[in-house]
């Protein structure tokens, strides 16, 4: 579950590569940290863009809520969106995006990366580079996820991160 690191090479951003390095450094024994193992203090630099989201009720209708987000997300979304369910925000169809990815690390207990397009209303023109890290408060299930995301104006990426990949991903 923990062993390997050939996520970490399919990253792009220095960013999400320490970030995944810090909670890789942190799942002492094989175990998944929890969200008291994280140091806000030791990622620094990616606290306007971290998340914490909860998973909810952890049966078929399993639904995911911020339980921290940071001020970065203010200005992605408009709003404060602590405290709010991932279908409640203005992001449209991108909230079932969304669900399969939180559902997927949940699952299967493992990191995940990627690369989509917000969905948010104005915000159309950038490319949202993002890790979810599964968190645990017994070792095991998995109850939270540490989140972090850049975002990046689509024309300052190079042609070959533009390409079809961003745009497939997009609708995925």
């Amino acid at each position: 579950m923990l062993a390997g690191t050939a996520l970490r090479h399919q990253m792009i951003l220095p960013e999400q590569q320490s970030l995944y390095d810090y909670w890789r450094s942190k799942c002492q024994g094989g175990k998944i940290p929890s969200r008291y193992d994280i140091d806000p203090a030791e990622i620094r630099a990616q606290l306007p863009m971290i998340s914490l989201v909860e998973a909810c009720n952890l049966s078929e209708n399993r639904r995911y809520k911020y339980r921290l987000a940071g001020t970065g997300f203010w200005d992605l979304y408009e709003a404060e969106i602590t405290g709010r369910y991932i279908d409640e925000l203005p992001i449209g169809c991108r909230a079932d995006y969304w669900h399969r990815v939180l559902g997927r690390v949940v699952d299967q207990k493992r990191p995940s990366a990627g690369v989509t397009r917000p969905g948010t209303p104005l915000r159309a023109h950038l490319a949202q580079f993002w890790i979810r890290l599964p968190l645990s408060d017994d070792g095991e299930k998995i109850t939270m996820v540490l989140g972090f995301d850049h975002l990046v104006n689509i024309s300052e990426l190079p042609q070959t991160t533009r390409s079809p990949q961003l745009a497939s991903v997009a609708t995925a």
